[in-house]
């Protein structure tokens, strides 16, 4: 699996130019609503939201080559389930997990 931790923003813009500075480089992929960064082979993911409860959330994720319900059912084997079913996005598909302590992780399978 890969590393994808996503920075939730209303402001696009600034958020891509500010981490643009802080990691040094340009963005990898950059769209209206999704901009990614290559960072020591983890990829940092800016996303932008309208909804004030999101925007500074950061979320961890997980890109997955494995199809998920290969996932669902490795994970199923050490009793952890998913909080939901898989999800179809724009990108792919994902589920989300809780860790012990409740923190969301999502796992996404990219098209």
């Amino acid at each position: 699996m890969k590393l994808q931790p996503i920075i939730y923003t209303g402001n696009t813009e600034a958020a891509v130019e500010w981490y643009g500075h802080v990691i040094g480089s340009k963005p990898t992929i950059e769209s209206d609503m999704w901009t990614a960064f290559d960072v020591g082979g983890a990829t940092l993911g800016v996303h932008r939201v309208e909804n004030s409860p999101q925007r500074g959330r950061v979320e961890l994720s997980l890109v997955t080559a494995e199809p998920l319900e290969a996932v669902v059912l490795r994970l199923a084997d050490h009793g952890i389930q998913p909080a939901r079913g898989i999800a179809d996005e724009t990108f792919g598909r994902s589920i989300v997990l809780e860790d012990p302590d409740g923190t969301p992780v999502q796992i996404n399978e990219h098209l």
